[in-house]
């Protein structure tokens, strides 16, 4: 008799409960260099937003749904580390924050992920996705990106 080896994947949820951010906000998903989407958040906590129909890339948020400000909460925290009481404090140091705030955090890793292209930006940021990487690596891996005239040696000492 063989056995049976039932195989199943976990996930955390994540959270939509709210956290402080400035609101009226104006922000961008991307993928690479690619705008996915506008979210806009208004005084009076409505959503509205413009997806780029020029684009197959899967969004997070499907096109035909009437957005909450639970979903832009949602997707703020879907883009930043877990709330855990083993890791947050070593990369809240790391990040410069006092306290876990998703909204500042974005702020600062641009909600960069190591696993996909997605990325998030305020409206008014000119980044592109290069300088988007490049103050991620600094922030999160101290690291800054080799230039083009860079040499081995700038990077050994």
């Amino acid at each position: 008799m063989s056995k049976r080896i039932i195989k199943a994947n976990t996930y955390l949820p994540i959270s939509s409960d709210p956290f402080d951010m400035p609101i009226p906000i104006k922000f961008e998903l991307h993928h690479a260099n690619t705008l996915l989407c506008v979210y806009s958040v208004n005084a009076d906590e409505t959503v509205d937003y413009s997806y780029n129909a020029n684009t197959d890339i899967p969004m997070p948020t499907p096109p035909d749904k009437l957005l909450k400000m639970a979903d832009i909460y949602y997707i703020i925290r879907s883009r930043v580390f877990r709330d855990d009481p083993y890791i947050t404090p070593y990369e809240l140091q790391r990040l410069g924050l006092e306290e876990y705030n998703p909204y500042e955090i974005m702020l600062k890793t641009y909600g960069i992920l190591p696993t996909d292209a997605y990325w998030l930006k305020r409206a008014d940021d000119s980044a592109a996705f290069e300088d988007a990487i490049a103050k991620y690596n600094k922030v999160m891996f101290g690291v800054q990106p080799p230039g083009p005239d860079s040499k081995i040696e700038d990077f050994l000492n």
